[in-house]
């Protein structure tokens, strides 16, 4: 279901410029459009690309420098979107029943200069620090590695969920960047303490405490609506449910754990230390031990959804479905279940063989494929 007055984002064209292997890659887009392609021709990358556009940073890449193409000094990524106001109307060629939409042009460049990265984020023109940038198009990716994200690490799911809450809501974005910094400088003294290299008092880290502790509050608080978020939505694919594991920041805590910090040489308590555990709300016990391998599918996929009910609430935007190779994990039925949310939103997806396509999706309208 949209939302009243939801806004439809439609991406409508995007140029790569030495971004992964692309040197030049020009693509216009449809309602829905087909990506068709071997391993290795940069399928996924075009994806990554277009996920860029919503975050202003790569979410397969270590580092952002890692998506300019070798032997360059940039890479570029312009795209062309439309923002359509939408009231429930059926997607349309880009214009809805209610009028016009709005053109929105989107530049990201990133170059090498000396060794460093640079990033540059342009809205329409326009000059953006990055926590602007981001939210002005709004996507969601689906890609087989996301199933592993029940059996991940907690540091995987620490992102997953950092990524949703990083495209909803701005202060998030401003807390983490904060928190982060912080957290860096905090460490490198835990850890010159614990090499021998320097010595402080336990007042020198007051400021820094008292960063983390401000700006950790505010990422706890959204990390915590978003699992409230999930367990109270209705779920019609498969009931699941999330339990936060909050390592709680407080001023008493980073005192109570200072000398096992000097000890470790690195902070002990906080939001980088939280974990989020899938588990069965009718038994209380984990997904990861309990379930199969198609309940954790099923589990990830319910999921996706409400990731997509959640950023419409939030940002009062449909975002772009980026469906990348699913096709390798979910088994005919709960495909059909994915192709049951077009209608709502624009999609791009990705696959190695058309044979892999169901006719439903084949069949309809406005669907554009490109090959690699």
């Amino acid at each position: 279901m949209l939302l009243f007055g939801c806004i439809r984002m439609i991406l409508k064209k995007l140029k790569l410029t030495n971004f992964r292997n692309h040197t030049l890659r020009q693509i216009e887009l449809s309602a829905n459009t087909i990506i068709i392609g071997p391993n290795t021709s940069g399928k996924t990358n075009i994806l990554e690309a277009v996920n860029i556009l919503s975050r202003g940073k790569s979410f397969r890449a270590q580092h952002d420098k890692d998506t300019i193409r070798e032997g360059t000094e940039f890479a570029q990524i312009d795209a062309e979107a439309l923002s359509t106001p939408e009231v429930g109307a059926a997607f349309t060629s880009g214009v809805s029943g209610q009028g016009k939409g709005e053109t929105v042009k989107l530049k990201v460049i990133f170059s090498l200069q000396k060794g460093y990265l640079s990033k540059k984020f342009l809205v329409n023109g326009v000059a953006r620090p990055q926590h602007d940038f981001t939210s002005n198009f709004v996507s969601v990716l689906f890609t087989p590695h996301d199933i592993e994200l029940i059996a991940s690490s907690p540091s995987s799911r620490r992102k997953y969920i950092d990524s949703i809450l990083y495209q909803s809501d701005k202060n998030y974005r401003i807390a983490l960047s904060i928190y982060e910094r912080a957290l860096k400088h905090r460490n490198r003294m835990l850890y010159d303490i614990k090499e021998g290299k320097k010595q402080y008092k336990i007042s020198d880290f007051e400021y820094f405490n008292k960063i983390l502790v401000e700006q950790g509050f505010l990422l706890t608080t959204k990390r915590a609506e978003f699992v409230d978020f999930v367990n109270n939505s209705n779920k019609n694919i498969f009931d699941f449910a999330l339990f936060y594991d909050e390592s709680e920041m407080s001023e008493a805590r980073l005192f109570k754990y200072h000398f096992e910090e000097q000890a470790a040489g690195v902070t002990l308590v906080g939001p980088q230390r939280d974990d989020f555990i899938f588990y069965f709300p009718q038994t209380k016990k984990q997904i990861q031990e309990f379930g199969s391998r198609g309940e954790e599918r099923l589990t990830i996929f319910q999921l996706k959804v409400l990731e997509i009910e959640f950023l419409r609430i939030k940002t009062g935007k449909n975002p772009v479905l980026l469906l990348d190779d699913i096709f390798s994990e979910l088994d005919d039925e709960n495909i059909h279940k994915v192709f049951d949310l077009l209608p709502d939103q624009q999609t791009i997806l990705t696959t190695t063989h058309r044979e892999f396509l169901p006719k439903k999706i084949l069949n309809r309208k406005e669907v554009s494929i490109i090959e690699l």
